[in-house]
């Protein structure tokens, strides 16, 4: 009984001795376990935070999100300032690109194929001096009737002041236009008004006036084509600083604003007119540097009108252009 007594209590311990053991195992698990998750968590945070943050998509129509060309833009050279979009299937990054201001360059009447010098036939011309060298060099218009008048403004047309033609004598210009009906009407005013600095306003008023009252005029069948004001020779503009190229670049641009609202097309002569610098071309210009020369001057005014003309179907191409047959 004594042995079996001792045995007893002996294994009573033995097993208190064991269970104890099993709990120091289990809570050294545990301890482990809470610090390997510990470990597993700052790592995680860790890499969160090194990571860049993930790309949120952008909603459609944001300047950022553009793809794409806007209709507006042409992709061609033009007077806007900043940098051209870059098109694709990567998204842009963030300042890469500024969207296209609608400016003149957005506004003018762009490239087509070359019409037939018929397509003047009813067409008439509206202008100061320049307008007069198409008479007084006989360039060829195809039949259009030429009202160029020397030192005429827009001032000139609104107030129905009577003008001088080199060979049909004294005229009221609205008088003569009203006459003939023609259904093209292209316009080039400003150089003998801006002569002087400070007469922009006056001039675009009178401009805007001017429009009305031919529109008035010739009825809403008939095409204005408002021309911008050609450049000039350094020289030239040193003399008359209105003419200066910074300056008829910004009457140019309000006047491309202006012939959109009132519905006409606008020509951009610069891009035939135009070196470099803004500048008349010296193998354009006449020795007063206004003035446009003969051949080269004219030629290249005349090639840009029969290139940069509103498209329909019965126009007369010539042989070999975009849309002869």
């Amino acid at each position: 009984m004594g042995i079996s007594h001792e045995y007893r209590s002996a294994r009573r311990r033995s097993q208190r001795g064991g269970a104890y053991g099993k709990l120091k195992c289990a809570a050294a698990f545990a301890a482990i376990l809470v610090l390997s998750l510990a470990i597993t968590a700052i790592l995680e945070t860790a890499q969160r935070e090194a990571a860049p943050p993930a790309e949120t998509p952008l909603p459609v129509g944001t300047v950022e999100g553009i793809l794409a060309p806007l209709p507006m833009q042409p992709g061609q050279g033009g007077a806007a300032a900043g940098a051209e979009l870059t098109f694709g299937p990567v998204r842009q990054s963030e300042g890469a690109c500024t969207v296209r201001a609608y400016d003149s360059s957005v506004i003018r009447q762009p490239a087509v194929g070359q019409v037939d010098l018929s397509y003047f036939a009813d067409a008439a011309f509206l202008g100061d001096s320049l307008t007069v060298g198409f008479t007084d060099y006989s360039i060829n218009l195809g039949g259009a009737l030429v009202c160029g008048y020397i030192g005429a403004g827009p001032d000139t047309i609104v107030n129905r002041m009577t003008a001088t033609h080199m060979t049909r004598g004294e005229e009221v210009a609205l008088d003569v236009l009203a006459a003939a009906q023609p259904k093209k009407l292209y316009i080039l005013l400003g150089t003998n008004t801006l002569t002087t600095a400070g007469a922009e306003e006056r001039f675009l008023t009178y401009y805007a006036a001017m429009l009305d009252a031919l529109r008035e005029t010739l009825g809403p069948d008939c095409v204005l084509y408002v021309q911008s004001i050609p450049p000039v020779r350094p020289a030239a503009a040193a003399e008359r600083p209105g003419l200066a190229s910074g300056n008829l670049r910004a009457v140019n641009e309000q006047l491309a604003r202006l012939a959109d609202s009132k519905g006409c097309v606008y020509l951009d002569l610069w891009e035939a007119l135009a070196d470099g610098e803004g500048n008349l071309k010296e193998v354009c210009a006449a020795p007063d540097g206004v003035h446009l020369s003969a051949g080269n001057g004219y030629g290249a005014w005349v090639n840009y009108l029969r290139t940069h003309t509103v498209y329909a179907a019965d126009n007369e191409w010539t042989p070999g252009s975009a849309y002869a047959q």
